[in-house]
């Protein structure tokens, strides 16, 4: 333009639009290529999107119920680091369990997406799931945003397993509240270990025991197994 302001014919301008309305809606930039280069992709992203949102609203609003009651805890004199409860910690064998999985270094905000990968994969090798579903987590330091995460189902024929679960001992506890809670579960499996001189000695995994689609989101158990070996062992 000669004087220095940039002009859009309504083509162009309709596309800004949209693209700053899409990036209003926390679509990114690679969702927003794809209802550019297909219009038919709007309405399914639009509709991911409000569920997602939905997802993260729940989260939220457990967490400002947590940080109210933590609040009042502290205002009624409470210590600002509640001794943690390892009462319901035992010690198990794990089952042994071939699955069918699927890994990857995900964000695990992005964590349906790999559960939907598993279960395709399971599909696309005519595998049935003879047990609920098993998440373990690889990476020794937790990182939410690159965290190395393995999801897989139990199945019949070892022959098409990709990953075998070895039977061991294991710390063990039966979680039940919300999955936005669940590190209160580690911790109270960490300071077991701890307490009982035990270090880990193998991944961490989880067996989900409800399905969240039916269960109310404070009543799903989720079994929590952490292999160990005494220290003076090692």
């Amino acid at each position: 333009a000669i004087n220095g302001y940039r002009y859009y014919d309504t083509t162009q301008l309709g596309v800004t639009l949209k693209i700053l309305k899409l990036k209003a809606f926390d679509f990114t930039l690679d969702e927003i290529q794809k209802v550019l280069e297909d219009e038919t992709q709007l309405i399914p992203l639009l509709d991911n999107k409000k569920i997602d949102i939905g997802a993260k609203l729940t989260d939220y609003t457990s967490i400002k119920k947590s940080i109210e009651k933590y609040l009042k805890e502290l205002s009624q004199g409470g210590s600002n680091m509640k001794k943690i409860d390892t009462s319901k910690v035992k010690v198990v064998t794990s089952p042994s369990l071939h699955l069918l999985s699927v890994r990857e270094f995900i964000n695990t905000a992005n964590f349906d997406s790999l559960f939907q990968k598993a279960f395709n994969f399971l599909n696309s090798n005519q595998q049935e799931p003879i047990g609920a579903p098993v998440t373990l987590y690889h990476s020794e330091e937790f990182n939410p945003e690159h965290y190395d995460v393995e999801l897989g189902f139990p199945i019949a024929d070892k022959n098409h397993s990709n990953h075998t679960l070895e039977a061991t001992e294991c710390a063990y506890i039966e979680y039940v509240g919300e999955y936005s809670k669940l590190n209160e579960a580690y911790a109270m499996l960490a300071q077991w270990l701890e307490n009982n001189n035990y270090e880990i000695n193998g991944v961490p995994f989880e067996q989900y025991a409800t399905d969240p689609a039916v269960t109310k989101p404070e009543e799903n158990q989720v079994n929590v197994y952490m292999p160990i070996i005494k220290k003076e062992h090692l």
